[in-house]
């Protein structure tokens, strides 16, 4: 997808629903088109208090000025990296130990995924030990984002098919909102 039109895409889903994180996965490209992509999308996240989150790419965070970057890799180096009012988020797959790790590190969020009975057991247990945020990675459906926040997740990542779908944001809103009291 053209960046232009997802601009517009992105800032459709923002106004219409209540995210508290929009998360920049650019895989393998380079990190010119990562500050062109952060250029273009930062603002339209953060000026509706959006946190504007890198997947990896701690070293872009203060240069692209986005908000923190999400760590698949050391919890420690990525927070050493960055000044305390950064994000730093931990994807910790299925792993309680990894996830207590990243929590000790300094992460300001665990996240678990993607979605499975393990993923969701994680959640669970963390939203009933630990005081860190818990996030579910990777919801790919209204149920798996559903079941995530049945488990437990402060928040739920969705994959950008389903996040980018308005009547599915609405369902997944409503669930959540049933489920939460929120």
């Amino acid at each position: 997808m053209a960046l232009e039109s997802f601009t517009a895409e992105l800032a459709t889903a923002l106004d219409a629903h209540d995210v508290a994180c929009f998360m920049l996965a650019l895989n393998d490209q380079s990190d010119d088109v990562w500050r062109q992509t952060t250029k273009a999308l930062g603002p339209i996240a953060q000026s509706r208090d959006v946190a504007f989150v890198l997947l990896g790419h701690d070293y872009l965070v203060l240069d692209v000025e986005a908000d923190g970057a999400h760590i698949e890799g050391s919890v420690e180096a990525g927070r050493a990296s960055l000044p305390d009012d950064r994000i730093v988020g931990a994807g910790c797959g299925s792993s309680r130990h990894d996830a207590m790790i990243a929590g000790e590190a300094g992460a300001d969020y665990v996240a678990f995924g993607p979605p499975s009975p393990d993923a969701q057991a994680c959640l669970t247990w963390w939203q009933m030990m630990m005081e860190p945020p818990c996030v579910a990675l990777g919801c790919q459906s209204v149920q798996q984002a559903v079941a995530a926040a049945e488990a437990g997740a402060d928040f739920v990542a969705l994959n950008y098919e389903l996040w980018s779908d308005s009547a599915s944001l609405a369902e997944i809103a409503a669930a959540v909102a049933k489920i939460t009291g929120h």
